[in-house]
């Protein structure tokens, strides 16, 4: 709408010979008034879609104040062979009020790939399906599996602590320890829990490329 026409709807909103008496500064406040109520109302983004089909507006719950975002792919082997690995650390941490999800990034999946995928490694764990990029770009994930650890305080927007590797299991294609000597994931969850700032991530990520616009370069 434009300001001549605001103008016009907001005088003709106050009566008669109110409207002639009107002060300049009056007059400015009540047409900000008028403006804000023309303004289009903001929406909640849409993460991605549960394993019930709903619509994922809330990563987690009001009084959350972690999240930890698993990003996966149902067929990666490197990422199928670190479920243990996560569903331990939910097991762990949910526990504490940490919220997960195993995300589902890449374009080819389907929700009936990702239902069956999770019954065969964590029926238990929550699962988004998202072909959107804000939750790629939220984790800043580049490739699966990968972490991310994040905070928020009250209402305001979850801030990215950690992004990068769950642990060093994995050294390079073709090469891995018997067991992993160093726990990023874990460590960086007791940090942000404790209102530390976490290690930086090190190392290449060792997995496949996330397939999705949203994936960092």
């Amino acid at each position: 709408m434009m300001i001549d026409q605001l103008i016009n709807a907001t005088r003709k909103a106050i009566t008669g010979w109110r409207a002639s008496r009107l002060g300049p500064g009056t007059t400015l406040l009540v047409l900000m008034m008028a403006c804000i109520s023309h303004l289009p109302a903001q929406t909640q983004p849409i993460w991605g879609e549960g394993l019930d089909g709903t619509k994922v507006t809330e990563l987690a719950p009001s009084g959350t104040h972690v999240l930890v975002l698993f990003f996966v792919a149902s067929d990666c082997p490197i990422s199928n062979r670190t479920f243990p690995e996560m569903q331990r650390l939910r097991e762990k941490y949910e526990l504490k009020g940490v919220t997960f999800w195993y995300v589902y990034p890449n374009d080819g999946e389907t929700m009936t790939t990702i239902a069956e995928h999770q019954a065969s490694y964590d029926r238990n764990g929550h699962a988004l399906l998202t072909h959107s990029p804000e939750i790629v770009r939220l984790g800043h994930a580049l490739a699966t599996p990968e972490v991310a650890v994040l905070h928020r305080s009250g209402s305001s927007p979850w801030l990215n602590d950690y992004a990068g590797r769950i642990d060093n299991r994995y050294v390079k294609f073709g090469l891995e320890r018997p067991k992993a000597t160093e726990h990023f994931a874990d460590d960086a969850i007791t940090a942000v829990l404790a209102g530390r700032k976490p290690a930086p991530a090190t190392g290449n990520i060792v997995g496949c490329s996330i397939m999705s616009p949203g994936a960092r370069r």
